[in-house]
């Protein structure tokens, strides 16, 4: 996944929370146990825009569209986050899951993901994607199916893994490539039944370039600041 460059305002704009009609039936799996090491070694999940956590805005969107929220964070990290965003973890009444070892990557924080969910599928996001579109995601759930095991979106000829819908299917494929030393979500692709949706298809639910945004580095920090105050 790569920093997109946006063509209109990208805003951050946390509110009073979304309101949906209906729940998907599915969990949110909020993906924060990487060191952030292209951040100057700052956890993602701390990041502050004008005061306010990047991750409040990213809860107030996508949590009320779940039927629950899962936190994937390090190994020894959930005792910080239960004192420090307690009342983010009340509010989402969020489960907090750490990694079991350090070092393996997101799939290790995939796994934990799956095996922990109540729901058949979950929704995999990245803490440092601050703007996710809801009518995004709900065009890709859309297209989960009974012969499938991920919903995985493709985008200037990458496919997305950390903005991607995966079922509970995916948990022994997903530890088989643990267990080989794999690190990267896509090495287990080729071993599951995946449902793939191509970039004009996400144009017409809504704003990929928006719901695909994330934070990386320093300068993309500085530059949706830059877009807050433009906005």
């Amino acid at each position: 996944m790569k920093p997109l460059s946006c063509n209109g305002p990208l805003l951050f704009t946390p509110g009073g929370g979304a309101a949906y009609p209906k729940r998907l039936h599915a969990s949110l799996l909020l993906l924060a146990g990487g060191r952030g090491s292209r951040m100057g070694g700052r956890n993602k999940l701390y990041l502050e825009l004008e005061g306010s956590l990047l991750i409040e805005g990213t809860l107030e969107s996508a949590a009320p569209l779940f039927s629950e929220t899962i936190l994937l964070v390090a190994p020894g990290e959930s005792e910080k986050i239960n004192r420090t965003l307690s009342a983010l973890v009340k509010k989402w009444d969020i489960s907090v899951i750490e990694d079991r070892a350090w070092a393996r990557g997101p799939l290790e924080g995939l796994y934990n993901g799956l095996f922990h969910m109540k729901e058949e599928w979950g929704f995999l996001l990245g803490c440092d994607m601050p703007t996710p579109d809801m009518d995004i995601i709900k065009g890709m759930a859309s297209f989960r199916t009974t012969d499938s095991d991920a919903v995985i979106a493709e985008r200037l000829g990458f496919l997305e893994p950390l903005h991607a819908f995966y079922r509970k299917s995916c948990i022994d494929p997903v530890s088989d490539a643990i267990e080989r030393g794999d690190r990267r979500i896509k090495q287990f692709y080729d071993t599951v039944r995946l449902n793939v949706i191509n970039e004009k298809k996400l144009k017409e639910f809504g704003n990929d370039e928006r719901s695909f945004f994330n934070l990386n580095t320093p300068h993309d920090v500085e530059k949706m600041k830059l877009l807050q105050k433009v906005g």
